[in-house]
């Protein structure tokens, strides 16, 4: 199921551009977000801060809960772009992750890839609570700038943040 989500999610993918935008020639819509705006930096340190809470469900997941993915910063001489990565997993102290969308702009990775994940690379999570979406804090930012339609669509999917 969070495969088919994330899929509907790349529509909304993140392009968090440090202080420049580019554009892009794609039929898939891409947002992109500057650096500096401030709501975004806000929905990351949000999520950032509750990383904990995230590891603790992921270790000892209830009954409904599941689908647990990451939101990841990369960056390499190409630019910066945000992927999601699942399934994940922690072992021997390691976090490791499968890229799931195409990139944009980096070349370093591509969709279908297993990499080990620094956790400073985190910029987002979620995962699926009796089939409502929590987390995902960068989403609920960018529905705010997302046609209503396709907006709403989204907001049924989330849970209370």
């Amino acid at each position: 199921m969070i495969l088919r989500i994330l899929t509907a999610l790349s529509c909304c993918l993140l392009l968090y551009v440090a202080g420049c935008s580019r554009s892009q020639n794609r039929e898939d819509p891409v947002t992109e977000v500057q650096g500096h705006d401030a709501e975004m930096n806000a929905a990351i340190k949000m999520a950032r801060s509750r990383l904990p809470e995230f590891w603790k469900t992921f270790e000892h997941p209830a009954r409904g809960e599941t689908d647990f993915a990451l939101k990841l910063k990369i960056a390499d001489p190409n630019g910066v772009e945000h992927f999601w990565v699942t399934p994940i997993q922690r072992k021997g102290g390691k976090i490791y992750g499968t890229i799931s969308n195409e990139p944009v702009t980096v070349r370093s990775v591509k969709s279908g890839q297993r990499i080990e994940i620094p956790e400073a690379q985190i910029i987002d999570w979620l995962y699926m609570r009796n089939d409502k979406m929590v987390g995902n804090f960068t989403l609920r930012v960018l529905l705010k700038r997302t046609p209503e339609e396709e907006a709403a669509k989204y907001r049924a999917m989330l849970a209370e943040p």
